[in-house]
Order: C-alpha cells, then sequence, then structure tokens
C-alpha cells in the first residue's frame, strides 16, 4: 500500500533532486566557460531510468528484479560538445538552452506536487 501521499509525491520528489543536481552540473559548465580545457560535462540518468523500468515483485512466488534501486546520479563529459581554439567545450548557447529546459521540468514537477497536496487539502477540509 503506497501510504496518503501515494508513490507519485516520492517519485516526482526525486525527479527534482534530479534537476537541482543537474542545475549544478550546467551551472559549473556555465562558470568555466573561459577556462582552457575544460570538458563540458552532463549528468547522465540512464541508469536512474532503467531502474525505474524495472519490474516490482507483487507476490512472494515472483522472481525478483535484479539490482538495487537506489538513486544515484553521475556526471559523465558531454558528447554533443564541440571542441574550440582552447581546448575548451563549453557551448554558452546550448548550456543555456539546457538550464531553460531544466527549469521548465523542475518548476512542472513542482506544480504537479503542489496540486497533488491542494488536492489531498480539499479532502481534508470536505472531511471536518
Amino acid at each position: 500500500m503506497p501510504g496518503i501521499f501515494g508513490h507519485e509525491i516520492s517519485e516526482l520528489s526525486k525527479v527534482m533532486n534530479y534537476r537541482l543536481f543537474r542545475q549544478g552540473v550546467i551551472s559549473s559548465n556555465v562558470a568555466n566557460i573561459d577556462t582552457p580545457g575544460y570538458r563540458a560535462r552532463e549528468a547522465t540518468f540512464e541508469e536512474e531510468l532503467d531502474s525505474r523500468l524495472r519490474m516490482e515483485t507483487t507476490a512472494g512466488t515472483h522472481i525478483p528484479s535484479a539490482g538495487d534501486s537506489g538513486v544515484g546520479f553521475k556526471i559523465a563529459e558531454d558528447p554533443y560538445s564541440r571542441i574550440g581554439n582552447d581546448s575548451n567545450t563549453v557551448d554558452l548557447d546550448r548550456e543555456m538552452m539546457k538550464l531553460n529546459q531544466n527549469q521548465i521540468l523542475y518548476s512542472a514537477s513542482a506544480q504537479i506536487i503542489e496540486g497533488k497536496l491542494t488536492a489531498l487539502k480539499d479532502v481534508i477540509r470536505s472531511i471536518r
């Protein structure tokens, strides 16, 4: 049983944590735009996505899924970056686009959580 808040709020809080982590990685790239030889980095999510797509066992007779379900974000070199004259691979336009996209997705997650909590609050008010 998922409890009063369900699985959605828990999963959305993990998404928001990933978005905060990615914000830090993007900010680090922008901060190092003038550093010669700096390689742009990207937060990876494939391992997290794979862990979310695993099937859950609902009965004792089911075969358990392999791997753990812990949250772990990793940083890898950005595969889509291009090397500049000073061997720096940070593209300001691309980083700002990623920053805006990340902010929109973070805000969307926060709005969904806010809507769920508002609905729960409305239910509690109607009980009184």
